[in-house]
């Protein structure tokens, strides 16, 4: 049980956390420019979280993903969605 938390752990890892290493320049120079009425960074940090959120849905839901996808069958202990 513990190495499926390690491996969820380096999932959100790379998935997650690398791309902003990558995106967070130019998110912070969009930012700088916008003029929204609810201020510069809270549309941004509001995009941000979504997609965080989803992210984090979809590797959590992934195997079941796999499998209505087309994995086969012997790929696929069981099915552990709702």
């Amino acid at each position: 049980m513990v190495v499926a938390g390690v491996q969820f752990g380096w999932a959100l890892q790379l998935s997650l956390l690398t791309p902003y290493i990558q995106v967070l320049p130019c998110v912070r120079i969009w930012s700088d420019k916008c003029s929204s009425k609810y201020g510069r960074r809270r549309p941004f940090i509001l995009a941000g979280s979504l997609m965080i959120s989803v992210a984090v849905t979809i590797i959590g839901f992934s195997a079941d993903i796999g499998y209505l996808l087309g994995d086969a069958d012997e790929d696929h202990r069981n099915f552990k969605g709702t």
